[in-house]
Order: structure tokens, then C-alpha cells, then sequence
């Protein structure tokens, strides 16, 4: 089915918007035709070669801006060829920036360059710096759409600066969102967020619906980027009105593509895709291939989030070729990207790894830092699966380091601050506003004035009176309340501090014991190995042994910072995000391989593949990994642990059942509590609950729930339950 056909399927059925989008779609080029013909009639009454002509030249290539590239360039150089016969230099630099447009729609660059520069010289020593501040925007685009964010700022800056002094507010309003969406790209959301308010500013004081609508997509867009899409779509929302009054098929293309971004984020597919194929109609009519790569890596992008890979994979290597030829950095950016996540998932790891180092090495050269984080993950896993460990280590830490970057809470207070400034200053141009009309109708009559102060002086002090009582009142209940709530408080956490109190000593008291022993064992046999008390074979023979026992004291120590970083700082807070479960499983399986080889017990995983929940991982992870130690432990040998999962539309469900030794019910009671005690397993193995009590802060924290079913001397089954969307939470116990 080709584009067309389907964007008329999806418009029969779609929302206000794209009906707004239909409109404009057959009546705008309706009204450039007749202006054209209307043109081209006034050109075959021209037969002299003079400045008339010319204009009607460069009249006709405008005309034709919105219908046909070709159409613009025939005409502007019909008028750049007959300013150069007669010298008109003015001629020169219209019919010169026409064609610096044509090719910039057609992604030549270089040759919109070099036109653009022969319009601005000219523009230069003509002094017409309202020209000189359009030639100064498109090259900061050139420069955007190559990634080159540096140049593209400086020609952006150029324009702002420019704009000041000929007090263009139009240009200077394209210019700040310009520089927004470059900061959008490089996830710095506080400083994007900052020049879209800036720029919005500038569309509401010129009353420009193109501006103001296109201003409030891209805000959503940001919102959308930080995941908060209900107030996203209230951007949105609040754009489509406006958008009503809109015909400019540049601003309704920037809006159905942002707001595709939007819904895509949102996972509402099918609105995303009926605004990025109606996004691709508008790029096809105009013949930019900047806007066609950018819908369909958009369109690839959704088709991957539903996974439908084999289509996404089809677009992606078009998109990979075509961004090459074109220089088109982001979208080759893009496209690798994904590639290489596609192949991954097919099985071609080796493959996959390639066209992401390509794609992960040009992101960090143009700080494309939402890119290098989700190609360094992909990497990541990638090699892991390899079982290169170092290379999986050396990208999972650039991903973490990104991830710092691109999610630093400080950043949303800071756009909340942003917001609230733009409010108030706002407000107060309303009130400013009002001052004068107010002025206006007291000028009229003197009289008029001291009625309406009079009584509007009674008013006010009235009401302020009121509001003062009742602010009074109301002030002296919440003090109240504030006072109660605070000695509860107080109370709670003098209880809290006490109980972690006897829980640390008790605590310190046993791990200090239980880490004492294995580490002198360890020193022993490292000081009888040096002074040849025993064979290199006999350290051979004790070596598993020794594994053994700081693989164990590796997870108590681990389990001991964990819990007492999130529990005695009060830093449990869950970053969650949509968790493959299943992989987590297969980690740490892998990861205790050695102890349950060496007590000869089975793991069987019957495990969806595609198990998700929505948690956070590394907290998700210690759980899972604590389950299965225990289960290792409290198993003899040659027995067996069970992994099953099931899932709801609202949580997943994830059990581990060993054949172990079992609990009392004594034993039951006192788990998920601050109350240290000595447990050995099977084999000796020694444990003090923490883990346990670790388990229980951090499924609480992701708003699940954890229970317990055992049998002394049959096993236990451990269940954890996890939402798998941000709603839901549930209680833990023992059963």
C-alpha cells in the first residue's frame, strides 16, 4: 500500500487534528496554484528584460515554495542568470536565497551554502540585516540537520542578535526554538525547555498561531522525553485549537511530527503512526528529504517499539543508505541504532555490535547523548551475551554515566522554575495590560475616576479583610494539624531509630563473626602456598572451596552496603522502568552456575521469554539474585529449584520453589524483620537474614508484593509479585 492510500485510510477515521491537516492539504495548494497562473500571466505580457521581470521571476519562484522544488529553482534561476546580464544585485540576492532553499529542502548542502553566502554578502553591503537574519536561520538549519551543533548555534546566535536591532520578532521567535530543539537533541531538557518558553513569549506578544502552536508541540515533546505524557498531551491539546488557524505546511509538518514523538512515547501507536504518515504526504509534496527521514525513522521507530522488526529492519537500511548519501548524521545515527539492536535480536550479535560501535562512535563525536545512552546498553548486553565480560563492563558504564546525565532530577525542578517563571511574567504583562485600560477609561471623566476608586477601595478592603480572617483561621488550624502531624512523626521515627539501632548492633555483632572466619581461612592458605606448606595441587583442590566462600561473602557484603545505603540513609528510591524479568533470571543463573554445579542441583525455568514488570532493575536484580542463593543453600544436593512466571494486564508474577529443608512456622514469623539470626544451609553455608529483609525494603519500594509458602522438610516457594505498569502496589507476608 503506498503512502498516499494509507494516509487517506487513516485520516477517514482519525481526530480533530489530522481533519485540520486534510483541510489545509487540498485547499492551500489550491490558492498557490491560482496565484502562480495568475503570475505566469503578467510574465508573457513581459518582454523587456528589466528589474520587472525579474521580480515577477522571483515572485513566481515563491509561489511555487509549498508545490514543487523544481518549479522554485527553474524560475529563481531564470532571475539569478537575468540579474547577472543587467547587474542588478538585488535581483542576485532574492533569486540567490530561493535557490539556497531549494537545495537545502533537497539536502544538497553545499551548494545551499554557497548560494545563501552570495545573498548575504550582498545583504552585507546593502545593510539589509532583515535579510541578512533569514540567510543566518537557514544556515543555522543546514548545520543543524548535519549534527554540527556548534556552527549551528553561532548562525542561530547571528540571527537573535540581528533580530534585536531591527526589532524582527518573527525570526528571532524560529531562531529560539531553533536552538531549543538543539538542546532537545542533546537531552539537556532544562536549557531546551528554557528557550521554548523564551520563544513562545515572542509568538504570543505577535499574536502568531503558527509560532504559538508550534511552540507548545515542542514543550510536549520534552515532557513526553522525561516521561510525564499526561502533560504532554495537554500541550497538545492546547496546540490543536490553534493549529485550527494555521496553513504554513513547514509549522503543520514540525507539529504532526512532535506530536507523533508524543504519542509514540505514550505508546499510543496508531495515533503516532496516522501523524507521521500524514507528516510524510506534506514531505513528499514538498520534496524535502530532510522531512522524509525524519517520518520514516519515525514510522521504523514505532514499528520497532510493537514489534513488527522485520518491517522496522526494511526501513532502517533504506534509511541507513539514504542518510549516507545525504549526510544526514542523526538520522544514520538513528538507523544504526537500531540495526544493530534488530540483529541482536535475531541472533547476529556480532553483526549487531558492529552497526551500533559505528553508530555509538559518531553519537559521542556530536553529543547525541539520548543516542550513546541506548546504544551503549544495547552494546552492553550484547556482550554479555558473548560473555565478553570487559567489553560488556567498559559500555555498561558509559551507559551509566549517561544515564546520570540525561536523568538528573535537579533538571525538573529547574523547568518547573522555568515554568513558573513564564507564568508570573505572564501574569504580569495581563495585569500590565489591564493598567492601561483601566487609565484609558479613567481619563475620560474625573468624576468617573473618584466613583470607581471609591467604591473599588470599599471593595478591596472589604474582601481584604475577609481574606485576612480567613486566612487567619485557616492559618491557625493547618499550624494544628502541622503540630500533631509532627509530634506523630517525631514519635515514629525516635521508634524507627531505636529498633535500627538494636538492628545494627546486632548485626555488626554477627557479620563481624561470620567474615572473620572465612577470611582468615583464606589468609591461611595464601600464607601456606607462599612458604610451600602445601602443593600447588592441594591449593588447586581447595581452590573451588575458597570460591566458594567469597562468592558467599561477596553477596553478604553486597547485600550489607545495600541495605545499609537504602534503609539507614533513607536512599530507597526506585528508578522504574520496564524490566525484561527473564533476563535478570538467566543472569544470575549464569552468575551461580559453580554453587549449584557443585551441590549437583537442577534449575529448571519454564519462564516466558518476554517477561516483564515495571521496577527498577538493579534493585529488581539483588532480589532475584537473594531468592536464588537461598534457594542454592537450603537445598541438598541433588536436588531441584523451580522458576515459573506468570503475568496479568496489571502484574507479574515470578515464583521460586526449591525441595529444600523447609521452615517452621516460628521461622515464617520472623522473616522480612530486623532481627539478625545465624542460618546454615545444606552444606554449612552461613546467612543472617539480611538479604531477606534487603528483598522485602526493595519489592515494597517498586509497589509489589512478596510472600512465602514452605513445608519443613518438603521446601519453600518464595513468590514476588511486580506491576507491569506504574499503577499497583500490594503488601508482603508470610503464608
Amino acid at each position: 500500500m503506498n503512502a498516499h492510500l494509507k494516509i487517506a485510510l487513516f485520516l477517514k477515521k482519525n481526530t480533530t487534528l489530522f481533519i485540520i491537516i486534510l483541510c489545509v492539504f487540498f485547499y492551500a495548494p489550491a490558492l498557490a496554484n491560482k496565484k502562480a497562473d495568475s503570475l505566469r500571466a503578467l510574465l508573457t505580457k513581459q518582454s523587456t528584460d528589466d528589474t520587472t521581470k525579474i521580480q515577477l521571476l522571483y515572485s513566481l519562484s515563491g509561489a511555487y515554495k509549498d508545490i514543487d522544488l523544481d518549479s522554485v529553482a527553474y524560475f529563481a534561476k531564470e532571475g539569478l542568470q537575468l540579474s547577472e546580464k543587467i547587474n542588478f544585485d538585488k535581483g542576485i540576492a532574492f533569486c540567490s536565497q530561493e535557490l539556497g532553499l531549494v537545495y537545502l529542502r533537497k539536502d544538497i548542502y553545499d551548494s545551499a551554502i554557497k548560494y545563501y553566502h552570495r545573498a548575504l554578502d550582498i545583504y552585507e553591503k546593502n545593510n539589509e540585516k532583515e535579510r541578512e537574519t533569514q540567510i543566518y536561520l537557514c544556515m543555522g538549519d543546514i548545520y543543524y540537520r548535519q549534527a554540527n551543533y556548534n556552527s549551528s548555534l553561532e548562525n542561530y546566535n547571528k540571527t537573535i542578535a540581528l533580530c534585536e536591532k531591527v526589532n524582527d520578532l518573527k525570526t528571532e521567535g524560529l531562531a529560539l526554538i531553533d536552538i531549543g530543539g538543539i538542546y532537545s537533541d542533546q537531552s539537556n531538557f532544562m536549557e531546551a525547555i528554557n528557550y521554548y518558553l523564551k520563544g513562545l513569549k515572542v509568538f504570543e506578544r505577535l499574536n502568531d498561531k503558527s509560532g504559538i502552536s508550534m511552540t507548545l508541540i515542542n514543550i510536549g515533546t520534552i515532557y513526553s522525553a522525561m516521561g510525564n505524557y499526561k502533560v504532554a498531551l495537554d500541550y497538545v491539546n492546547k496546540s490543536i485549537p490553534i493549529t485550527k488557524e494555521v496553513s504554513n505546511k513547514e509549522v503543520i509538518f514540525s507539529n504532526l511530527v512532535n506530536t507523533g514523538v508524543i504519542y509514540g512515547q505514550g505508546k499510543d501507536y496508531k495515533n503516532a503512526l496516522n501523524a507521521y504518515y500524514t507528516g510524510l504526504s506534506i514531505a513528499d509534496s514538498m520534496g524535502d528529504k530532510s522531512w522524509q527521514n525524519v517520518c520514516l525513522v519515525n514510522i521504523a521507530d514505532v514499528y520497532f517499539q510493537m514489534g513488527s522488526y522485520d518491517t522496522a529492519y526494511i526501513t532502517y537500511t533504506e534509511l541507513e543508505k539514504r542518510s549516507e548519501e545525504q549526510h544526514d548524521i542523526t538520522i544514520l545515527v538513528s538507523s544504526k541504532s537500531a540495526i544493530g539492536a534488530i540483529l541482536i535480536k535475531k541472533g547476529k550479535i556480532r553483526e549487531g555490535i558492529k552497526e551500533l560501535k559505528e553508530a555509538i562512535d559518531i553519537a559521542i563525536d556530536k553529543q547525541i547523548k539520548q543516542s550513546v545512552f541506548n546504544a551503549a546498553k544495547d552494546l552492553s548486553d550484547a556482550y554479555e551475551q558473548l560473555h565478553d565480560y570487559p567489553n560488556a563492563l567498559k559500555y555498561h558504564k558509559i551507559y551509566y554515566d549517561y544515564r546520570d546525565s540525561l536523568y538528573n532530577e535537579k533538571n525538573d525542578k529547574r523547568i518547573q522554575q522555568l515554568q513558573y517563571d513564564y507564568n508570573l511574567e505572564k501574569k504580569e504583562s495581563q495585569i500590565q495590560a489591564l493598567e492601561k485600560v483601566k487609565l484609558i477609561e479613567q481619563n475620560r471623566s474625573e468624576k468617573q475616576k473618584l466613583i470607581i476608586w471609591g467604591m473599588l477601595s470599599c471593595l478591596t478592603l472589604t474582601i481584604v479583610i475577609i481574606i485576612l480572617l480567613y486566612r487567619s483561621r485557616l492559618y491557625e488550624k493547618r499550624n494544628k494539624e502541622e503540630l500533631l502531624k509532627q509530634k506523630e512523626e517525631i514519635q515514629q521515627q525516635a521508634l524507627k531509630l531505636e529498633e535500627l539501632n538494636n538492628f545494627k548492633d546486632k548485626t555488626f555483632s554477627v557479620l563481624s563473626h561470620d567474615l572473620r572466619g572465612p577470611l582468615a581461612s583464606f589468609a591461611t592458605t595464601m600464607m601456606m602456598l607462599d612458604e610451600n606448606v602445601i602443593t600447588m595441587d592441594e591449593f588447586r583442590m581447595l581452590k573451588p572451596e575458597i570460591n566458594n566462600q567469597l562468592v558467599s561473602l561477596n553477596l553478604l557484603l553486597d547485600n550489607l552496603l545495600n541495605w545499609s545505603k537504602s534503609y539507614m540513609r533513607g536512599e530507597m528510591a526506585a528508578k522504574p522502568e520496564i524490566t525484561n524479568i527473564y533476563s535478570i533470571i538467566i543472569q544470575n543463573i549464569n552468575l551461580l552456575q559453580e554453587a549449584t554445579n557443585k551441590k549437583q542441583i537442577t534449575i529448571h525455568n519454564s519462564m516466558n521469554a518476554i517477561t516483564i514488570a515495571f521496577c527498577d532493575r538493579e534493585q529488581i536484580d539483588i532480589v532475584i539474585r537473594n531468592l536464588l542463593m537461598n534457594a542454592i543453600k537450603f537445598t541438598k544436593r541433588k536436588g531441584s529449584i523451580s522458576i515459573t512466571a506468570t503475568s496479568s494486564p496489571t502484574d507479574m508474577q515470578l515464583t521460586i520453589a526449591d525441595t529444600g529443608i523447609g521452615m517452621t512456622r516460628q521461622q515464617l514469623d520472623k522473616l522480612f524483620t530486623t532481627d539478625p539470626k545465624n542460618t546454615f544451609g545444606t552444606d554449612g553455608e552461613k546467612g543472617t537474614g539480611l538479604g531477606l529483609l534487603l528483598c522485602y525494603g526493595f519489592i515494597k519500594t517498586n509497589n509489589g508484593s512478596i510472600s512465602v509458602k514452605s513445608d519443613l522438610g518438603i521446601g519453600s516457594a518464595f513468590t514476588i509479585s511486580l506491576p507491569v505498569s506504574k499503577s499497583g502496589s500490594n503488601e508482603m507476608s508470610p503464608s
